[in-house]
């Protein structure tokens, strides 16, 4: 076992390289200061690159590739990353019966990941609940309105504090939903958003002190990618950080979770170099 491992530790060296040369450098700005960041190829990509949440005491991803039909879940180990645990095509049957292919923006509580899940011919959009220790489907399965989520549920980020899972659709959103998980995820609040207004393309959130930050993938000045933040109390959305990661085209910023490390970073965010490899990028900020 000892030599597979180095022997494919010696393949996957030449793309690592590559990812590596032909990724333009992120950097710090004054909002986000850049501690760290890790970089995946090969089969370890594939298992995260669209989420990323924490316990605290270890990471655990979501990856989808529609094109392949391929969904997965994986952790990893809070410090080095080490990857520990993984599954491929996780999601039960009924979701993949009826063509959901997509995981999205994931959200960890009381032991569960609580993933958003999509595809399919009317979308199906709905949420799936996997247990974190062996990341198994738990048979919580529910389904949102289509309705309301007519092109996805690409994230959704669940308030440790009052178990409140929050959640909007994929383009020009107007509201975020909030939903009761231990009330069998019943429709509890509405919050139609203000300031900055509709957010679109928002890849992951989570919840930090209070406040619900979400990532977006926006191209602002060819190089940067925001951090948004919600009062969820008043809908008020804001600008909380933007982070420099070198040139906008050839990056896709996707989820994002919050965890205090040694080194002093505190937000940890995926970037999905669309052609190569992953990115998770450990920031220190001041919110």
């Amino acid at each position: 076992m000892f030599i597979i491992r180095k022997i494919w530790s010696i393949l996957t060296l030449p793309l690592l390289l590559l990812t590596l040369l032909t990724t333009p450098d992120a950097s710090s700005t004054e909002s986000a200061e850049l501690i760290s960041e890790n970089t995946f190829v090969f089969e370890k990509a594939l298992l995260m690159g669209q989420g990323i949440t924490t316990d605290g005491e270890y990471f655990y991803t979501s990856g989808s590739i529609t094109a392949l039909n391929l969904t997965a879940l994986a952790k990893f180990t809070f410090d080095g990353m080490e990857m520990q645990k993984s599954a491929v095509n996780p999601l039960p049957d009924k979701c993949t019966e009826r063509g959901n292919n997509h995981i999205g923006g994931i959200s960890y509580y009381n032991g569960k990941i609580y993933a958003p899940v999509e595809g399919g011919d009317i979308c199906y959009a709905c949420i799936v609940v996997f247990d974190a220790e062996t990341l198994k489907p738990t048979g919580e399965i529910y389904d949102l309105p289509n309705e309301i989520y007519d092109d996805g549920v690409p994230w959704c980020a669940v308030d440790g504090q009052t178990g409140l899972l929050y959640a909007s659709k994929w383009s020009n959103a107007k509201t975020i939903y909030v939903y009761d998980t231990n009330a069998e995820m019943k429709l509890v609040k509405e919050i139609p958003l203000t300031g900055l207004g509709e957010i679109h393309r928002i890849q992951g959130g989570e919840f930090y002190n209070g406040t619900l930050y979400l990532s977006e993938d926006i191209e602002n000045e060819d190089k940067y990618k925001n951090i948004l933040s919600v009062d969820v109390k008043t809908g008020e959305v804001s600008l909380a950080a933007q982070r420099d990661v070198g040139k906008c085209e050839s990056i896709e910023a996707e989820g994002m979770t919050f965890g205090e490390s040694e080194d002093g970073a505190v937000m940890h965010v995926l970037d999905y170099n669309k052609l190569i490899g992953i990115f998770v990028r450990h920031y220190k900020v001041d919110f």
